[in-house]
């Protein structure tokens, strides 16, 4: 597929109308998308580009958090056991879990922030109280992942109203993305933009599940993330 036939495919979908969505909740909104623009995948070739162009979807009036990418390998100083022990709750399954996005200057209930040091050039995850790392992520390392895993990137958003309970999108805004901008990354953690999400539990077998420790970004911030900001609709 060529820029030009993404930009006429757009055209099409926007020109449908208000669509109506494919899958409750969430995930409709790309779901639906992707179905439509006939991507079985969430990226698609582009010829004229030389590789592959990841897919993101939003709500205009969202306030949600992209994933950017997930990333906890070697990163922890303490065992994720004994933080999921130390700082966890009962979620709703019954178990010890520990389930919260923290963002730079913002502590959370748990007695846990994110912390930038720039002279070791790590993200910190610290106990508020004893200002102990529990786990650190080399900034080269993130800002590598983000530079290559979303190094192109087709966003799309979408008016969205609700009709007898069911939800339709107007998908009539897109952006190509490319060049991420690495000081722009940096500098949205110490913004509060960009956050970090623990996703991790302890199962009935008393072993530990992590579904993987996700970057996140403010929708709406998405694209200060780029140097070139391509729009096609």
């Amino acid at each position: 597929m060529t820029l030009l036939e993404i930009k006429s495919k757009l055209e099409e979908i926007r020109d449908r109308g208000w669509i109506k969505s494919l899958r409750k909740g969430t995930t409709g909104v790309g779901y639906t998308f992707e179905s439509i623009f006939g991507v079985a995948e969430n990226n698609i070739p582009v010829a004229d580009i030389g590789g592959r162009v990841e897919i993101k979807t939003v709500r205009k009036d969202s306030s949600s958090l992209i994933t950017l990418f997930t990333f906890n390998k070697s990163v922890w100083k303490v065992s994720q056991r004994e933080i999921i022990e130390r700082y966890g709750y009962i979620d709703n399954k019954g178990r010890l879990a520990l389930k919260n996005t923290l963002f730079v200057g913002r502590d959370i209930s748990q007695g846990l922030t994110l912390y930038v040091d720039w002279h070791l050039n790590t993200v910190d995850l610290v106990d508020v109280q004893t200002e102990e790392v529990l786990a650190e992520w080399d900034v080269y390392v993130i800002v590598g992942k983000f530079m290559t895993k979303m190094s192109r990137l087709l966003f799309v958003l979408a008016d969205r109203k609700t009709e007898d309970g069911v939800e339709y999108f107007h998908y009539n805004e897109a952006y190509l993305l490319s060049e991420p901008d690495s000081r722009a990354f940096l500098e949205a953690f110490e913004k509060g933009i960009i956050g970090i999400d623990l996703r991790m539990h302890i199962k009935e077998n008393g072993s530990v599940r992590n579904r993987g420790t996700a970057f996140r970004v403010k929708e709406v911030y998405l694209k200060d993330l780029y140097r070139s900001v391509r729009r096609l609709l």
